[in-house]
C-alpha cells in the first residue's frame, strides 16, 4: 500500500489543473465532502451567534483532529436559545410588528361635494424612521423621512373618513431573530494541561488527511476556492477571484510583555495532491493579527502560490504591544479563484507560545503522516458472501504505514494495531514493531503484520450474516511526545455487497472529452455473482467555457467480459447523467443496471458516453490501481496515464444493503409505448403537460427524432433504421418525466 502512495507522490508535481493524455484528463476538484446538516437551509430572518470559550497559551493544533467550530445550528437544537428580536423599522425607540411607511408624502384629501366638487389636500405628518439593514449582523442603520402608508379621504357630506392603504408601501416591518448557540464542549490537552477543544471559530477550511504531499503529521487544514458547504463560492462566474476561506482563532489571552518572546509558528504547502498547478501571481496565503483595542485586523505575513514543494515552517514573532492584549486573535485566509477548488494551501502544526526563540523549530513528536483505509488484500472492500467463503485469502499479509520523528534526537518507538467490531466486542491487539535508533528528524516505514506471522489475523465473519463492520486503530508510542492526538489513525472496514479499490476520498476529478468515449475499470471477482448496479462519485467541476457543463454529460453503463477482443456483456438502454450529491461525505450515487446480470472471472465496469462533456468522476490519488483503468476515445483501448483509483464500485445482489441514507437517482415514470416492437409508427401513454417534448435516441445517445408531445399522438418511425431506441419525454424545462425502450422492425 505504501509503494502505491509513494509512486503517486513522486508524480504529484507533474499534474496540472487539467492534465491531458490523449482524450483523458484529471482536474482539480470543484467540491469536497460537505456536512449533512449543512444542506438544511435556515430561515432568511435568522442569525446565530456562535459562542466560544477563550483560550490561553501555549496553543497547538496539528489538525489530526478537527478543532473548528461547526456552524450548522438550527432553531430547535438543544444548545440554541433566542436572545433578541431585532426590527427593521423603529420610530421614537419603538417597534411594532405592523409598522409600514411610505417614503413619499401622503395626504388627507378633503372633498366638498358642491357643484362643482372641490378637493383640497394637506400632507400627513412626517416621521423619522430608523431603518435597519437586517441582511448584515450587526445590522447597520440610518434615519429616513417617512409618512403613513395610506391616504385619507374626507367627504364633507358623507362622514366618516375613508382610509385607503397603499398596496405596496416602500417600508415594511421585518424582523431578525437572533439566537445564541452555546459554546461547544470537549477538551484538548496541551503540555499536560486541558483546555477548550475549539480553537477556530469558523469552519471554512477542510480538515483532512489525504490532500497533502508528505505532511509533518497526519491531518492538515486545506484552503481553496470552496465555501464551507464544500461547493464553490462563485460557481456561475468561472474567472471569479478574491478572498476565499478564513481560519480565525477564538479570542486568546495574550496580555504579556514583549520581553516574554512570543512566537507563532506553522507549516504550509501549496497544491499538494488536490490543487491545481496553474500558478497565478495574485494567489496567496495570508496571516493577519487582531488588535483588540483598535478593533482592527493587521496583515503580518503573506506568501504567493507556487508549484508543490515540501512543507515549510514559518516563525512569526509577536512584538507589537497592540497585539499583546487579552482578546487577541489570529486568522489565515487565502486569495483564490472562487469558481472551484483550484488553489490549494495546506496548513499544519500551528503553535503559539511564550519563551520561544527564532530557531525554536524542533517538535518533540512522533506521529503518523497518512490515514489507512483497509486491511484487505488488493481491494478496500469486497462482498460479504465472497469474503466469508475464504477470509484468509482476502486479508492482506501486512500493511505499511509511514511514521515521522520530528525530534532532532532518536526516539524509542513502539507501534501496533487494535481491531474490534464497531460495537466494541471481539477486541484484538498487536504490538507490531519497534524503532530504536537512526530515526531522528526522519520518516520510516512501519510494517504491521496482518494475515502473517506472528499475528495471523483474519476478520471473523461468523458474527454476521450479510455485512460486517470492524473498527481498526493503528497506534504508535514514544516518550517524550508532546502530542498524543496524532499517534493513532482509525478507519472502519466494511464488507457488504460491493468491490472497491478507492479509499473513499477524491483528490481529483477524472474524465474523457470525446463523444463515444469508453471508460473500463477491471475487477477480478472472487467468484460468480449477480451484478445489479454501479456506485460512482462525480464531482461538479466547472468545465471552462465553452466546454459543456458536467451535468450535460450522458452515458450508458457498460459491462465488458474482455477488452481485447472487445466483448460487451451488458449495456444499459437507459441513459444516465452525473448526479452531484451535496449531502455528506463520500457522495456515491447508485446507478442501477436495467436488469441484474450474472458475472464471473474478470469483468470491466464502466460507461460509454454519448457526448464530449467531461463528467469528472472522483479520482483517488492515494491508492494506485492505474494498471486496471482503461479508456478508448479512438481506435484502441489505452491504459490510463494517471496514477490513482477511480471512485467506481460494482454492487451485487445481497439480502441486505447497508447503503442507507443515500438515494439512487430519481426514477422516471413508466412510459407505455405501443405497438412495441413498432414498424412505421407508435403511440405512447403518459400524462404530459404543455411544452413536453418526445425524443428518440439511438444507442450512442444521438437524438434521431424529436417533436412536441400531444394527446393521442402518433409518432412516425419509418425513417429510422431497425434497432433498439430509447424514447424519452421531457418537460418544458428539459427534465425527464418518462422514458422506455422501443424496438423497431420494418
Amino acid at each position: 500500500m505504501l509503494t502505491n502512495r509513494l509512486l503517486i507522490l513522486c508524480t504529484a508535481v507533474c499534474v496540472s489543473d487539467v492534465a491531458m493524455a490523449q482524450g483523458e484528463s484529471i482536474r482539480a476538484l470543484s467540491a469536497r465532502p460537505g456536512v449533512d446538516k449543512g444542506m438544511q437551509k435556515a430561515d432568511l430572518n435568522t442569525h446565530f451567534n456562535y459562542l466560544v470559550q477563550p483560550q490561553v497559551i501555549p496553543l497547538r493544533d496539528d489538525f489530526s483532529i478537527d478543532r473548528t467550530r461547526k456552524r450548522w445550528a438550527q432553531v430547535g437544537d438543544p444548545d440554541v436559545t433566542l436572545s433578541e428580536t431585532m426590527y427593521r423599522l423603529e420610530v421614537n425607540g419603538v417597534s411594532t410588528p405592523d409598522m409600514v411607511y411610505a417614503t413619499d408624502t401622503t395626504f388627507i384629501y378633503t372633498i366638498d361635494l358642491q357643484d362643482p366638487p372641490v378637493t383640497t389636500r394637506q400632507a400627513l405628518d412626517m416621521v423619522t424612521v430608523t431603518l435597519r439593514d437586517l441582511s448584515t449582523y450587526p445590522p447597520t442603520s440610518n434615519d429616513v423621512d417617512a409618512w403613513p402608508a395610506y391616504n385619507v379621504y374626507d367627504t364633507l357630506q358623507n362622514p366618516p373618513n375613508d382610509t385607503i392603504w397603499m398596496s405596496s408601501p416602500a417600508l415594511i416591518q421585518d424582523s431578525l431573530l437572533v439566537y445564541d448557540v452555546a459554546a461547544a464542549g470537549g477538551t484538548y490537552t496541551t503540555d499536560g494541561v486541558p483546555g477548550p477543544l475549539i480553537l477556530w471559530e469558523d469552519d471554512d477550511v477542510y480538515v483532512n488527511g489525504t490532500y497533502p504531499v508528505d505532511p509533518p503529521t497526519i491531518g492538515v487544514a486545506t484552503f481553496d476556492g470552496l465555501a464551507r458547504t464544500g461547493h464553490p463560492y462563485n460557481f456561475e462566474q468561472y474567472t471569479a477571484y478574491g478572498i476565499a476561506d478564513h481560519l480565525t482563532s477564538v479570542p486568546i489571552d495574550l496580555a504579556y510583555p514583549p520581553g516574554d518572546s512570543i512566537y507563532l509558528s506553522f507549516f504550509y504547502q501549496t497544491q499538494g495532491l488536490s490543487g491545481d498547478a496553474f500558478v497565478q501571481p495574485q494567489d496567496s496565503l495570508v496571516l493577519e493579527f487582531y488588535a483588540p483595542l483598535e478593533d482592527a485586523w493587521v496583515r503580518v505575513w503573506r506568501t504567493p502560490y507556487t508549484a508543490t514543494q515540501p512543507f515549510k515552517q514559518v516563525m512569526v514573532p509577536i512584538l507589537q504591544d497592540r497585539f499583546l492584549k487579552n482578546g487577541f486573535r489570529m486568522r489565515f485566509l487565502n486569495y483564490a479563484t472562487l469558481s472551484g477548488s483550484f488553489d490549494h494551501w495546506h496548513l499544519d502544526y500551528v503553535r503559539l507560545g511564550a519563551q520561544r526563540t527564532y530557531d525554536d523549530t524542533t517538535l518533540v513528536d512522533v506521529a503518523y503522516t497518512y490515514p489507512e483505509s483497509s486491511l484487505l488484500n488488493t481491494y478496500t472492500s469486497v462482498p460479504f458472501n465472497k469474503f466469508e467463503q475464504a477470509p484468509a485469502s482476502v486479508m492482506a499479509a501486512e500493511v505499511e504505514l509511514t511514521q515521522r520523528n520530528l525530534d532532532e534526537n532518536d526516539r524509542f518507538i513502539t507501534y501496533g494495531m487494535e481491531v474490534a467490531r464497531t460495537d466494541g466486542s471481539g477486541l484484538e491487539g498487536f504490538t507490531n514493531g519497534t524503532n530504536t535508533s537512526g530515526n531522528a528528524s526522519s520518516s520510516f516505514i512501519g510494517t504491521h503484520p496482518v494475515n502473517s506471522a506472528p499475528n495471523n489475523f483474519v476478520y471473523d465473519p461468523g458474527t454476521a450474516t450479510t455485512s460486517a463492520f470492524w473498527e481498526v486503530k493503528f497506534w504508535t508510542n514514544a516518550t517524550p511526545d508532546i502530542n498524543r492526538y496524532n499517534d493513532t489513525t482509525r478507519f472502519v472496514q466494511e464488507v457488504s455487497n460491493y468491490y472497491a479499490f478507492d479509499d473513499g476520498s477524491a483528490e481529483m476529478g477524472y474524465g474523457l472529452n470525446a463523444a463515444g468515449g469508453k471508460l473500463a475499470y477491471r475487477f477480478d471477482l472472487l467468484g460468480g455473482d449477480s451484478l445489479r448496479a454501479v456506485r460512482m462519485y462525480f464531482n461538479p467541476i466547472a468545465n471552462q467555457p465553452p466546454l459543456s457543463a458536467p451535468t450535460d454529460g450522458s452515458f450508458l453503463i457498460t459491462i465488458w467480459r474482455s477488452l481485447d477482443p472487445e466483448v460487451i456483456q451488458h449495456q444499459n438502454f437507459s441513459f444516465s447523467s452525473p448526479q452531484y450529491r451535496q449531502d455528506g461525505l463520500n457522495h456515491f450515487v447508485e446507478y442501477a443496471l436495467d436488469s441484474a446480470i450474472y458475472v464471473e472471472g474478470t469483468i470491466y465496469v464502466g460507461w460509454t458516453q454519448t457526448n464530449d462533456a467531461n463528467m469528472n468522476l472522483g479520482f483517488d490519488r492515494n491508492r494506485d490501481t492505474r494498471s486496471r483503468i482503461f479508456y478508448r476515445t479512438g481506435g484502441s483501448w489505452i491504459n490510463t496515464a494517471f496514477n490513482g483509483s477511480l471512485m467506481m464500485r460494482p454492487v451485487f445482489v445481497a439480502a441486505e444493503d447497508p447503503f442507507v441514507g443515500i438515494e439512487a437517482p430519481t426514477a422516471t415514470d413508466a412510459l407505455l409505448l405501443y405497438p412495441n416492437p413498432a414498424n412505421d409508427s407508435f403511440r405512447m401513454r403518459l400524462a404530459t403537460g404543455a411544452g413536453a417534448v418526445v425524443q428518440c435516441l439511438d444507442a450512442t445517445g444521438r437524438v434521431v427524432l424529436q417533436e412536441r408531445s400531444s394527446a393521442d399522438q402518433v409518432i412516425h418511425t419509418g425513417s429510422l433504421s431497425e434497432g433498439i431506441y430509447l424514447v424519452r419525454v421531457t418537460d418544458e424545462r428539459g427534465g425527464v418525466i418518462g422514458q422506455s425502450r422501443l424496438s423497431i422492425h420494418h
